[in-house]
């Protein structure tokens, strides 16, 4: 299997670079090929998903909550408090319903969706500590030495 970048000038799929126009000589003219296409979206941030994970980290530095106190907990608390949920996936267990948190993994969350669950999480996390948004994300970025 071959993989290529293409642009669609007049209805017609055109390679985009010299590599992916010698990548589709390797074919025989007329030849029939089978094409897996998708837009290009823009991409997530490593760097925003390790911003988040390191405030969670913070949160659960600075509590005595048993919630709270691991990085994982605060992620789950903060998905659950904002209602960050899989709604196809709900399930009756002694009559509550449970409903399961979304993934926010880079294979089920696009670049916006991720910057508005982002957003929202910031804000509950400096709520929750009790200081703005800036003054949290910049002590964390100073925790991580520049490493952001």
């Amino acid at each position: 299997m071959k993989e290529i970048s293409a642009q669609i000038i007049n209805k017609s799929f055109i390679p985009y670079s010299e590599v992916d126009k010698d990548i589709v000589a390797e074919f025989k003219p007329n030849e029939i090929v089978r094409l897996k296409i998708y837009g290009v979206q823009k991409q997530r941030s490593i760097k925003q998903l390790g911003l988040y994970f390191s405030c969670c980290k913070l949160i659960s530095e600075n509590t005595d909550d048993p919630k709270w106190n691991h990085y994982r907990k605060v992620d789950w608390q903060l998905r659950n408090r904002l209602q960050f949920y899989d709604h196809g996936l709900t399930l009756v267990i002694g009559g509550n319903v449970q409903f399961k948190v979304r993934s926010i993994s880079f294979k089920n969350l696009k670049h916006i969706e991720a910057c508005n669950y982002f957003d929202r999480a910031f804000d509950l996390m400096a709520k929750f500590l009790g200081v703005q948004v800036d003054v949290l994300i910049n002590e964390v970025k100073s925790m991580m030495n520049g490493n952001f």
